[in-house]
């Protein structure tokens, strides 16, 4: 049965040059603040002076307030109306999104791509592949530059030169007949992908509430808010500071909670009511102690074929064929990570394979062998040789994975 690792969204690498600003509640709550505060601009005429309404957040004591007729009062007692308080009073994270659900809650990915880039390292692969087949150059991989044919279509650099067999303009033997040098040509490129985690997707409920002291003032008001809806819906389309848009729907009734009926004892307090739902979503937070949301990924793989020539005896780490394991090679397990046959799996740049090497003690002159693993040689990785008395590199061939 084939297993599948379940990708989380934070593998790779964590980019340190790239930032966008992330999205979530407290942005949310800010941009309908803002919204009331700002661009709406509530004002109300207060002994023939037109003063702003002020807006405040409420907090759990300025919302119990808000749940009853008391009105809210500075610290000298003072009634403070007109105003408008704003109150978080749900988020729901169901699929159904308060109503307002959305095909993209929901996706079978577990990445968002939000960047595409030229990765710094294309500059070399530029010079080897040679793509506006420079001719002349010495620093730009050409057919011109090897010393040698041994092998097609060259090997063997000629000092203070840059050659490669890839096929590609670099082999080729005429110039480009465009002359067009400068031109911007993407494709054959080494990209640097950037990731984030695909947002959550959540709704964001809040509960309005207008405070007056007058009948005019509360009208004023209702109408400012009805007066500026965008297109045919009753919404507002809201932006974070930090460039983030949101949908800010107005749900109906608005709902009348003044005390006429019994402001002989108290002041005359007008309070209307209505509720705003938000869909909104959880983009790339960063908070303290979190791992960071961004992750790299390079493009442009290449599958390399080698070959090798040995002059001593290989063997193969195949296990027997009754598959009857060798416990006493489990005896470290703790300590050392082992495969399924009890060996250390290879690294980069090592194979599986066993190579007989004879050791001769300088002293004694008594001759031993043992089997060896082989490092080869790998400049683009920068492995180094274990004994160039045991592989020769013949050849390798570089081909570009198909998309």
């Amino acid at each position: 049965m084939t297993t599948r690792k379940i990708d989380t969204g934070y593998e790779g690498a964590v980019p340190d040059d790239f930032n966008i600003p992330s999205s979530g509640i407290e942005e949310t709550d800010r941009a309908l603040f803002d919204l009331f505060d700002d661009r709406l601009a509530f004002q109300v005429k207060v002994k023939n002076q037109s003063t702003k309404v002020p807006v405040v957040f409420s907090t759990g004591e300025r919302f119990a307030l808000t749940r009853r007729k008391r009105s809210i009062r500075d610290r000298n007692n003072a009634l403070i109306l007109p105003i408008i308080s704003i109150h978080r009073t749900g988020i729901d994270t169901s699929p159904s999104q308060a109503g307002y659900g959305t095909p993209i809650s929901y996706r079978d990915q577990q990445s968002y791509v939000v960047r595409k880039r030229l990765d710094p390292r294309d500059r070399d692969y530029q010079k080897i592949i040679n793509k506006l087949g420079l001719k002349n150059q010495h620093n730009v991989a050409d057919r011109a530059n090897f010393a040698r044919s041994d092998i097609f279509p060259g090997n063997v650099v000629k000092s203070g030169r840059l050659a490669s067999r890839r096929n590609l303009k670099n082999l080729s033997l005429i110039d480009d007949p465009s002359g067009e040098l400068l031109r911007n040509e993407i494709g054959n490129n080494i990209f640097e992908i950037i990731t984030i985690p695909y947002p959550s997707f959540m709704a964001i409920t809040y509960e309005i509430v207008f405070w007056t002291q007058y009948m005019q003032q509360m009208n004023q008001m209702i109408e400012i808010l009805m007066s500026q809806f965008d297109g045919q819906d009753y919404a507002f389309q809201i932006e974070s500071r930090s460039g983030h848009k949101y949908v800010a729907y107005v749900k109906s009734p608005l709902n009348n909670q003044d005390n006429f009926a019994d402001f002989s004892s108290d002041e005359r307090i007008i309070k209307y009511s209505f509720t705003i739902t938000i869909p909104t979503y959880l983009l790339a937070p960063d908070h303290p102690g979190q791992p960071s949301p961004f992750r790299k990924f390079y493009s442009a793989p290449q599958i390399e074929f080698g070959y090798i020539q040995t002059s001593t005896q290989v063997i193969t780490e195949d296990g027997s064929p009754e598959k009857v394991l060798d416990y006493d090679k489990f005896t470290l397990s703790e300590v050392e990570n082992l495969n399924a046959s009890g060996e250390t799996p290879g690294m980069r740049g090592q194979g599986d394979e066993r190579l007989l090497d004879a050791i001769v003690d300088p002293f004694t002159g008594e001759k031993s062998t043992r089997y060896v693993r082989v490092l080869t040689r790998n400049q683009r990785s920068g492995e180094t040789v274990a004994s160039s008395r045991i592989t020769v590199d013949l050849q390798t061939t570089l081909d570009t994975a198909p998309d």
